[in-house]
Order: C-alpha cells, then sequence, then structure tokens
C-alpha cells in the first residue's frame, strides 16, 4: 500500500508499487496480514466504577430489566459516575482507550448516558471531547440521555427535560454529533423515542436507536420512520423492519458480546440478515454489564454464536461499521482517497479472524499514516 500525506493512495501487489512509487520510508507487514483499521460503533467507554455483582446475579438467574427496576445496572453506574470528577473521568477513559487502540480500533462511537441529569451528561460529553483533542484516533460522540429514566420521575417527565434542556445545550454547545435513546419495555416507548429523536433531527444531530434488545418493542420501525444511521442490537426486531432498512438505508449493528454478557441464547439473527443484502455492523458495546473492548474479541463470539465468516466479519468491524456512524466515505476501506487507517495483523489469512480471539494478534496500527502501535504497544 502507497501511503502520501496520510492518505491511501495506492493498494496493490508489493511488486507493482515497489516499481510506481519511491517511498520516503517503508513498514515491513513480511508474513501478515493487512487490514482498513477497526472501527466499533457503539461504545459506553465514559463511566466510574463496574458491576460484578450485578454478573453474579445474572448467573443467578436475574434478568437485566429485573436488575435496572430494582434501580440496579444503569443506575448504579449512574449513581458512581455522578459522584466522579471529570478529571477521574478521563483517566479512567484514557486508559480504555489505550487498550482499544492496542487492539486494533482507530475509530470508535463513545456514548453518554450515565449522567441523566444536565450537568452530569456535559460532564461526559466534555470528557469525550478531550479524548477526540488527545488522542490520534476518530471519536463519534453520542448523546444519549435518554438511556434510562430516573427513579424519581416518569417517562414523559424526563422526555421533557432530554428534549427542552439537555439537547439545545448539547447541541448549542457541539458536544455531540449523534443522539440515541434506549427503546424498550420498561424504559422509552417507541412514541417517546420518536419524539425525542425528531427533536434531536430539528437540532441538526443525527440519530440512532438501542433497537429491541430484550423485546419486539417497535424500535426498528422508529429507526425507519426517522431515518436513523444506525438500529443497534436488534435482536427481537421484526424481519418486515429489517428488510425495510434497505430502503431506508439504516444500517443494523449487532453487538454479540452483549448478548453472551447476558449469559442468554437470544443473538440478533446475522445470517438472516445477511442474506437480506444489510450491511451488517459489529461493534462491542464496552459498558460496565458487557467488559468486552477488543474488536477481534468480538469477532471471534460472531464466529462462533452468529455463525458469521470471516468476510463478513471483517466488513462487520471495517466498512460497516463506519457506515453505522457516517464516516464511510473516509476510513472502513483500503481505498484511495481515504485515510490511511490500517492494522497489521500476526496471521498467515484472513481467515484467522473470528477463528482466534485475537491474543496477541496486533503488530502495528496506522492511523492517518502514522505509526500509533508498534509490536501490539502505542508508540509513545
Amino acid at each position: 500500500m502507497a501511503v502520501d500525506n496520510g492518505r491511501i493512495v495506492e493498494a496493490a501487489s508489493s511488486h507493482l508499487l515497489e516499481r510506481k512509487y519511491s517511498a520516503r520510508r517503508q513498514i515491513s507487514a513480511s508474513g501478515e496480514i493487512v487490514l482498513p483499521g477497526l472501527v466499533d460503533p457503539h461504545t459506553h467507554l465514559v463511566f466510574y466504577g463496574s458491576r460484578e455483582e450485578e454478573f453474579r446475579l445474572r448467573q443467578e438467574g436475574a434478568s437485566y430489566l429485573d436488575i435496572l427496576k430494582k434501580d440496579g445496572g444503569i443506575m448504579e453506574t449512574v449513581s458512581r459516575t455522578r459522584e466522579s470528577s471529570q478529571a477521574e473521568l478521563l483517566s479512567i477513559a484514557q486508559h480504555r482507550l489505550n487498550i482499544a487502540m492496542e487492539s486494533g480500533t482507530t475509530t470508535l462511537e463513545i456514548k453518554s448516558g450515565y449522567g441523566l441529569r444536565l450537568y452530569d451528561e456535559l460532564k461526559i460529553l466534555r470528557t469525550i471531547r478531550t479524548l477526540q483533542r488527545r488522542n490520534p484516533c476518530r471519536i463519534a460522540t453520542t448523546f444519549l440521555g435518554a438511556h434510562a429514566i430516573p427513579p424519581y420521575m416518569n417517562q414523559d417527565e424526563y422526555a421533557r427535560i432530554v428534549i427542552e434542556e439537555m439537547l439545545p445545550t448539547v447541541r448549542q454547545r457541539n458536544l455531540a454529533d449523534f443522539c440515541d435513546v434506549f427503546c424498550e419495555t420498561g424504559v422509552f416507548d417507541p412514541e417517546t423515542s420518536s419524539k425525542i429523536l425528531r427533536a434531536a433531527g430539528r437540532m441538526s444531530l443525527r440519530t440512532k436507536i438501542h433497537a429491541d434488545q430484550f423485546t419486539n418493542s417497535g424500535g426498528a420501525k422508529v429507526a425507519n420512520d426517522v431515518r436513523a444511521v444506525s438500529a443497534d442490537h436488534v435482536v427481537h426486531s421484526s424481519i418486515s423492519e429489517m428488510e425495510r432498512m434497505n430502503k431506508t438505508e439504516v444500517t443494523p449493528v449487532i453487538l454479540p458480546a452483549s448478548s453472551q454478557s447476558l449469559l442468554g441464547r437470544q443473538y440478533a439473527p446475522a445470517k438472516e440478515f445477511l442474506s437480506m443484502g444489510l450491511p451488517v455492523a459489529l461493534g462491542s458495546d464496552f459498558s460496565p454489564s458487557n467488559w468486552a473492548i477488543g474488536l477481534l474479541t468480538v469477532a471471534a463470539i460472531a464466529a462462533r454464536e452468529l455463525r458469521m465468516k470471516a468476510e463478513e466479519i471483517i466488513r462487520g468491524i471495517t466498512i460497516n461499521a463506519a457506515r453505522a456512524i457516517g464516516m464511510d466515505h473516509r476510513i472502513g476501506s483500503l481505498s484511495p482517497g481515504k485515510s490511511a487507517d490500517v492494522v497489521v495483523l500476526r496471521a498467515p489469512s484472513y481467515k484467522w479472524i473470528g477463528y482466534t480471539y485475537g491474543e496477541g494478534m496486533v503488530d502495528k496500527v496506522l492511523i492517518a499514516g502514522k505509526e500509533t502501535v508498534r509490536e501490539g504497544k502505542l508508540v509513545n
């Protein structure tokens, strides 16, 4: 691959490129495979604390929604995140981001959603913006104020605050690229979800949605109706609404590590979606309830639980994932003119994607042509 000024000039055989171009520097990938930088379209990277006790409850049979109803789950993390300072959040989030980059991720989306009141949502969004400024990787920022309903409010009261107070402030301060909502039974219903997302659209924020993770609650329909950029989870979405995404151009984002962490056997039917011609994206859903950050690990789960083939997985963590955050024109493939975001893996064949869990596979990572990771470690 020939790179100039951070962009891909051409990808072809070594013989051809060496005859056509004179390089000031060469980076060897002998015996390795070269892929576009990995793209994670769904993370909750900025939060304080952990929830290992909740995981034990799930091992004993408790459901995610049951735990949430008892002010656990999201609300437990909200409490800890509210008590933390922005400096604490930044330090913790930077450590997690370093791990993601060393795992081959060159672009990712990060959501707010553990504040659930204006001051703390802004604190999280400012932390994400600081991460953007300090790191070479690309970060798409999503406002997820509608992640849960505070226990001292009802849905309509809190939705009004999200629409009338939070969204205008977030937009005025230019702190987010997207707005997301958790559309699910017991959280936000389809009508309220649509109202929040349409309000965000009027404020020039692109929209995403947590859709049908636990039930067919109408999230995929909302995604199609508002023409969201992506619908995420889609475990229980109706086939008719998924087929409709070919027309509305909503990208389905599947999160198999999240499904696995719930200790159930309910996964999004990826093979059905692929047979419909949908551009299936894969994300980590890194969060306190799903502590998985490396996309090569996600690839292994997708291969085993969703029966996705290596080539389907690679598209899911590169070009399709880039589409799910509206960046496919800039990243996601080794095409001329795109940013030279590249991951070099210690593997003899692309078929090792999904075949292994990815430990020790990442050798080098380039972002915009600059070597960011060497021998699996960040370059200072």
